[in-house]
């Protein structure tokens, strides 16, 4: 995974998106049997910084070196692989939006797998539905889309036990397929727009997400169990 991520601009953009950014740091402090906390994928640390804030400590995993130096720069413990973890030592490991990036996922949730202590749970968040595949995708290099079923079988392959498997965002998942149906450019997607849609999308998306979230959304949560 090493080398430089192509969708910086948009990690950047997604800092202003304090509902979302505030949900899903809401999610992982309900999740977490640990104070010790490892960020699997942690680009600029928008998660870890939220997260230290809450009294975790946060280590990162980061493969692009520029991001990895930054989170340096603002006091993380960073590094490129997990494979530099003993294995069995990891209590909570979380990854938000990373799967869809990495080639053979399989192989990478093994490897959290055997990092994992037993007993340790790990957080999983990312996008659904190859049907919302767009330009945006593109951009930001995913190498699939998932949904619940998918997931769930990538999860229980590499040996893990499910907690938790349903949809987040159902709003977001008819935004996404609009963008796709208007085809639209990456670049339509800017801080102002994300601003937008964080302050008067996504809320009212996870009172619905309360009804629909067993059907669809833009997002797979999943929590498991080593």
């Amino acid at each position: 995974m090493e080398g430089q991520y192509s969708g910086v601009d948009i990690l950047e953009a997604l800092e202003s998106a304090d509902n979302y950014n505030s949900y899903l740091t809401g999610l992982i402090c309900k999740a977490r049997n640990s104070t010790e906390l490892v960020d699997f994928g942690a680009g600029s640390g928008t998660f870890a910084k939220r997260l230290r804030h809450t009294g975790c400590r946060v280590i990162c995993i980061e493969p692009d070196s520029l991001q990895r130096q930054r989170l340096v720069a603002q006091g993380f413990e960073a590094f490129a692989t997990i494979d530099l973890f003993p294995d069995d030592s990891v209590a909570f490991l979380f990854s938000l939006n990373v799967l869809e990036h990495i080639k053979d996922d399989w192989r990478a949730m093994r490897q959290i797998y055997r990092k994992l202590q037993p007993g340790g749970f790990l957080f999983v968040y990312v996008p659904a539905f190859q049907c919302l595949w767009s330009s945006l995708d593109d951009k930001v290099c995913h190498c699939r889309r998932y949904t619940k079923k998918s997931l769930r079988r990538l999860a229980k392959e590499a040996g893990f036990e499910i907690h938790k498997l349903q949809y987040a965002d159902s709003l977001g998942f008819i935004a996404a397929l609009t963008f796709r149906l208007l085809r639209k450019k990456p670049e339509a997607l800017t801080a102002r727009s994300i601003r937008f849609y964080d302050r008067w999308v996504f809320l009212p998306s996870r009172l619905l997400d309360l009804v629909f979230h067993r059907f669809f959304g833009k997002n797979v949560i999943m929590i498991c169990r080593k």
